[in-house]
């Protein structure tokens, strides 16, 4: 019996479940995601998603067939959802009709807020990332790539109409990448030093309207013009 056919050991600090034929594909999916987070796909197996899940190891073969299928199912579900986000926010400016560099903002401020409320992607991308292989291609080859793509775009008409000086896409997106991820991969990190809990929606939001006011000025973008003071009423 293989690696991936064995009981992991108790050591991921995942709270065991009792097994049950009940729990469905959905529940299998979220127990995925956090083993592949903390174990990347080589560590990962699917006895350790079984016992996440509180389900029998043949049910998770049953619904995804092998570890490689359930991995796939795992980012084309969260890339779905990331594109959907993405895709309403331009739905949005769009019916809007906000300058371009609104338009650049609320997009940063979605991708960014989209890792901040999924932080096991963040983490996953940071252990896959770290080292070339068959995993890393894949995740740009199949994913990655179409929201650089996206932001390929954006950039390049924001220089045409002025909104930003010339930018070269290949310094800015590791740039925007690296302020999506860092943060919510290491959020003990971010706690130990800094006293934030990267987790509160709250400090989510806080750091995605800093983050962004900050690539954005980097970048070149005029600042947000200030708003005009509300008035007080009688």
């Amino acid at each position: 019996m293989g690696e991936d056919e064995s009981a992991r050991s108790e050591q991921d600090g995942g709270v065991s479940k009792e097994p049950t034929q009940s729990a469905g594909r959905a529940d299998i999916l979220a127990a995925a995601l956090h083993e592949f987070a903390d174990h990347g796909f080589t560590g990962a197996t699917t006895a350790g998603i079984a016992r996440r899940a509180g389900v029998t190891q043949p049910l998770v073969h049953h619904h995804f067939g092998s570890k490689q299928g359930l991995w796939s199912a795992v980012l084309t579900q969260f890339y779905q959802d990331l594109t959907a986000a993405l895709e309403h926010t331009i739905q949005q400016v769009e019916a809007e009709g906000v300058d371009r560099r609104t338009r650049l903002a609320r997009l940063l401020h979605a991708l960014m807020a989209f890792f901040g409320r999924r932080p096991e992607l963040s983490r996953l991308l940071r252990v896959e990332s770290s080292v070339s292989g068959a995993m890393s291609e894949e995740i740009h080859t199949r994913w990655i790539s179409k929201q650089v793509e996206l932001f390929r775009r954006e950039l390049a008409a924001a220089v045409e109409d002025g909104t930003l000086p010339p930018v070269d896409p290949r310094m800015a997106y590791p740039l925007i990448i690296g302020a999506c991820i860092q943060p919510f991969s290491e959020p003990e990190t971010v706690r130990l030093a800094f006293g934030l809990d990267m987790h509160h929606p709250a400090n989510v939001e806080q750091y995605a309207n800093f983050a962004v006011d900050v690539l954005l000025r980097g970048l070149g973008a005029p600042p947000e013009p200030p708003r005009p003071p509300r008035t007080r009423r009688r």
